[in-house]
């Protein structure tokens, strides 16, 4: 019998990640919750087979409603930067969707969190700790969970960090590494990874999986761009996570403490187990390869991109 995951975030990247993985496989039923069932997104699941519940992290009936006869979930909550206190409401809507699995008695948890930076790297990155601050009392309320670790996302060069052109023609990618390398993974990929969690409850329930297809240097995206998207050429910036953090737009000083935390933390993520769950995990060579008109449409529609909110 298909076993029913409810999945958070569906009409999002990295929910939609996991909602179109288990959708391609008979062994799941997807539930999902959305805001608005009338959404492009949530009509295009209905439509492969996702059942749809309207509804939201701060209306406990709809949570209980999308649990409901679930087997497991997979939660990731959102973060909005443009408040001042967006790392108390995720908190809150969080714990909420934890208590409400809780009562429902499913039993497979997968929580898309992150480190407690403060605590293991010695400086702050507040938008991975609000994460790590739900896990912890997710951990406290025995919840029969997996915890995932994302990297950063091959995809975000198609959205929130589309390559900049310059005054010269050349095109910088605004990831603030300063040489250091900095691990990727394609979001589908990541998506099939955890539906592999979901297949072995027995074998990752309780765990801490650090998602990752490859960790290399921002100059070695810039030479990857630039052989498929010739005759276009692609280098880093030169901009540190410092300068990064002080750039106007909301969100800015957090993303360049996630920055500083690629580059001095050392997260924990690990290509190999990667391919384990998924063996289909590609590396960045081959997503640009499998994206290269996704690519050159972007970079034609819109040459003053970059420097955009970075969304986890």
């Amino acid at each position: 019998m298909a076993k029913l995951i409810t999945v958070f975030g569906a009409t999002g990247s990295q929910g939609g990640g996991v909602a179109n993985a288990l959708l391609e496989d008979s062994d799941f039923k997807v539930r999902i919750l959305t805001r608005s069932a009338s959404s492009a997104k949530a009509k295009a699941l209905q439509e492969r087979g996702a059942e749809v519940v309207e509804g939201s992290y701060d209306d406990p009936g709809s949570l209980e409603r999308a649990l409901q006869g679930a087997y497991g979930t997979y939660i990731m909550t959102q973060q909005y930067f443009e408040l001042p206190d967006f790392d108390q409401l995720e908190i809150k809507q969080g714990k909420a969707v934890a208590d409400a699995a809780k009562a429902a008695g499913v039993q497979h948890v997968v929580f898309s969190s992150l480190e407690d930076v403060q605590k293991t790297a010695g400086f702050p990155c507040l938008h991975f700790e609000t994460k790590a601050h739900i896990e912890e009392y997710m951990r406290s309320i025995d919840l029969p969970a997996t915890y995932i670790m994302f990297p950063a996302y091959y995809d975000n060069y198609l959205t929130v960090f589309k390559p900049r052109q310059l005054e010269d023609g050349t095109y910088e990618l605004g990831w603030a590494m300063e040489g250091a390398p900095m691990q990727g993974i394609s979001v589908p990929d990541a998506g099939f990874a955890i539906r592999g969690i979901f297949k072995n409850r027995a074998e990752w329930l309780g765990r801490t999986v650090g998602l990752c297809a490859d960790n290399i240097t921002i100059q070695q995206h810039a030479d990857i761009l630039s052989k498929h998207l010739a005759p276009k050429v692609f280098k880093p910036t030169k901009m540190t996570s410092d300068a990064f953090g002080k750039l106007p737009f909301p969100g800015a000083k957090h993303l360049g403490d996630m920055f500083k935390f690629y580059r001095l933390g050392n997260p924990d993520r690990s290509a190999e187990l990667t391919r384990q769950l998924y063996p289909g995990t590609r590396s960045l060579d081959q997503w640009v390869q499998d994206n290269k008109e996704a690519l050159l449409s972007v970079l034609a529609m819109d040459k003053t991109a970059g420097k955009a909110q970075y969304v986890k």
